[in-house]
């Protein structure tokens, strides 16, 4: 099979139809949908809080990067006096869905491929520097992890921002579910630390020669 078919996903009929590398993609699309669903939750957060109307709340929030829209509703939790059971939770949440967002990143902006049982996710052929690249890996369990932990997000945002009665207790169940996920960051072997800048050693003038009177 040549490169473009494998790009392309085409399977030659010697192929089984059920590939080694099948639930590590169907993870990846399982994880990137959720994640999609927990940062809606956010928005939807953030326009309850905000008290704007839908209209204007949209237009406001609309397109903000997770970071950014994070600190506002933050700051928005903060004005409105939230209880801080609330507050514990909705900050909780969001330093939990920004820490899977950069593994997010990393998979959806790099060049990848499976290989040896694993997903490998590289920025070889994208980074300024042959001393910057990164090269991790993501197996289904990671990837299982963080689409759990994202539908655990949307489920405390959602109770916070449109709360209902009569819930069903199973929901209660999944929402109180711990994190999954723990967050390690890349390794970048190439990348040396900097070196200890050594302190500037100050030189004074020198104090000029006294001139000799003239004879």
């Amino acid at each position: 099979m040549g490169l473009f078919d494998e790009l392309m996903g085409k399977l030659p009929e010697t192929v089984p139809e059920i590939r080694p590398d099948t639930p590590h993609y169907e993870a990846v699309g399982r994880f990137v949908t959720s994640y999609a669903t927990a940062e809606a939750a956010v928005h939807l957060l953030a326009r309850f809080l905000s008290g704007l109307s839908d209209e204007k709340a949209r237009i406001v929030f609309g397109g903000m990067r997770l970071p950014d829209l994070s600190d506002t509703v933050r700051h928005f939790m903060k004005i409105d006096n939230l209880p801080q059971a609330d507050q514990a939770e909705i900050d909780e949440c969001l330093r939990q869905l920004i820490l899977i967002g950069k593994r997010r990143h990393s998979l959806v902006h790099r060049s990848s491929h499976f290989f040896l049982g694993a997903l490998t996710v590289t920025n070889v052929l994208t980074t300024k520097s042959m001393q910057a690249i990164e090269t991790e890996l993501f197996g289904v369990k990671e990837l299982s992890d963080m689409q759990s932990d994202c539908g655990v997000i949307y489920l405390r945002l959602d109770r916070i921002s449109a709360p209902k009665e009569g819930e069903h207790p199973f929901i209660e169940t999944l929402r109180r579910r711990p994190w999954r996920y723990k967050y390690a960051p890349p390794k970048t072997p190439n990348l040396k630390p900097r070196a200890k800048s050594a302190k500037p050693t100050i030189r004074l003038p020198s104090s000029p020669e006294k001139q000799k009177p003239e004879k």
